[in-house]
């Protein structure tokens, strides 16, 4: 099955911890939502990432190829289904490939300012992930 990141789980270091037996399959994007820092986290100490509903948006991210145990692992750190609610969404390729994918999102929250080590984490593996770089200047590093 696969799995849509586009906060920290881009990481492919935080990911092989968290989920050893997951393998990055490619970037992606997800149409009709936009990327934010929202909420508060205590544990990583500022907002942190979520997509909301943006008609006109898309949300870069990466396409993770994961197995259930991976899933259930997931769900434990993202909170499921108390903080993070996930669902099945439609990410395309850069080629318009189109696929489906397990994404965790929240209920939107007040933007806030996330903290210089989680924004770290995000870019380092929006970097890995070959993002686009004007995606990564407007929107992660915003």
């Amino acid at each position: 099955m696969f799995y849509f990141a586009y906060g920290s789980n881009l990481n492919h270091k935080q990911m092989k911890e968290r989920c050893p037996n997951s393998k990055f399959f490619k970037r992606a994007y997800l149409e009709g939502y936009m990327f934010v820092y929202d909420g508060y986290s205590p544990f990583r100490k500022g907002a942190v990432a979520n997509i909301v509903p943006e008609e006109k948006s898309i949300v870069w991210g990466a396409i993770w190829e994961i197995d259930e145990h991976s899933l259930k692992e997931l769900d434990r750190y993202e909170g499921y289904p108390h903080s993070y609610k996930r669902k099945i969404v439609k990410v395309k390729d850069d080629d318009g490939n189109e696929y489906e994918a397990w994404v965790y999102y929240r209920e939107g929250e007040k933007e806030g300012i996330p903290s210089r080590e989680y924004r770290k984490t995000i870019f380092e593996g929006a970097k890995e992930c070959g993002l686009p770089e004007d995606y990564i200047k407007e929107s992660i590093l915003k």
